[in-house]
């Protein structure tokens, strides 16, 4: 009698699958949205009075969601990053044990019992789904996914392509590892490279700010006064314009700091998500500056 292969739970189905930690953090972050919104709609509503505006709160519940989920992304990527540079370490060592006899999972398992790193982790999942009847490919393509580098999913698709097609499996894996390896040189010499780019939109994003400031706080309320002491009487009240007009300041500052930070996020990583992280920086600069230094 064939003894039954232990499947495992929902929970341990998620963490394999690495989407335990993902799920919490859109959970807290979807909760902390939620707060800020109804903390917003009871002080629209004049239910909430505090310091603090509907249009804090707003922001509030921007920066929640993308402080939470932005720098778990950053974290995120850190690993990912840690874990592309292993990779090709791993991938060497599975031909060389398919080269001393071993199968594909057995060479798999093998390499459980070994220590790369923050990659240990991802390659014990692996083996997991592999002991409990999933094929090697399902077990790889699922790692891919999880990983989601452009570099192992690249290196993986050869993997699984070389074990469905048969052949010399060791050569074949050789290959990927060197070719895996030349491309995290790569990809390291173009974040380098586009660092200057980003900075350069931090710098622009702050100048934008400055003369921002530098209108409202001097010449803006300069050229309200001159209008106003002079008869002409075009500008109405002069302090109800300086403040509707430095409302619309602070609406194209959250605006631009939402852009310059998709574009950042694109330069960096050359993903959208990857803008997360400065949405959180520049909309925070962006109200802290208006809130305690302008006066919105």
């Amino acid at each position: 009698m064939v003894a039954e292969i232990p499947q495992p739970g929902f929970i341990k189905k998620l963490m394999i699958a690495g989407q335990l930690n993902r799920l919490i953090v859109l959970i807290s972050t979807v909760v902390s949205v939620v707060i800020f919104v109804v903390l917003m709609m009871l002080t629209l509503v004049g239910v909430l009075h505090t310091f603090f505006t509907w249009v804090d709160f707003l922001i509030f519940a921007l920066l929640s969601g993308t402080g939470i989920f932005g720098f778990y992304l950053l974290l995120h990527a850190k690993g990912i990053q840690k874990i592309d540079a292993v990779f090709p370490d791993f991938v060497r060592d599975l031909a060389e044990s398919r080269r001393a006899g071993m199968t594909f999972t057995k060479a798999i398992v093998f390499a459980a019992k070994g220590n790369y790193g923050v990659l240990t982790p991802e390659i014990h999942k692996i083996a997991q789904q592999v002991s409990w009847g999933s094929s090697v490919e399902d077990a790889l393509s699922a790692f891919s996914l999880r990983v989601r580098t452009r570099t192992i999913q690249r290196t993986v698709s050869l993997i699984i392509e070389a074990s469905k097609s048969g052949g010399n499996i060791a050569d074949v894996l050789d290959a990927a590892s060197r070719d895996a390896r030349e491309i995290k040189i790569l990809d390291g010499e173009r974040r380098a490279n586009m660092a200057s780019y980003v900075v350069v939109i931090y710098v622009g994003m702050l100048v934008f700010l400055v003369i921002i400031a530098v209108l409202s706080g001097q010449f803006l309320p300069a050229m309200v006064v001159k209008d106003v002491g002079g008869g002409a009487g075009k500008m109405g009240a002069g302090p109800e314009q300086v403040a509707a007009i430095t409302t619309v300041f602070f609406y194209a500052g959250i605006m631009n700091g939402l852009g310059s930070a998709v574009v950042a996020g694109v330069f960096e990583d050359g993903t959208f998500s990857s803008g997360v992280k400065h949405m959180f920086i520049m909309v925070l600069i962006t109200w802290f500056m208006f809130k305690f230094i302008i006066g919105v």
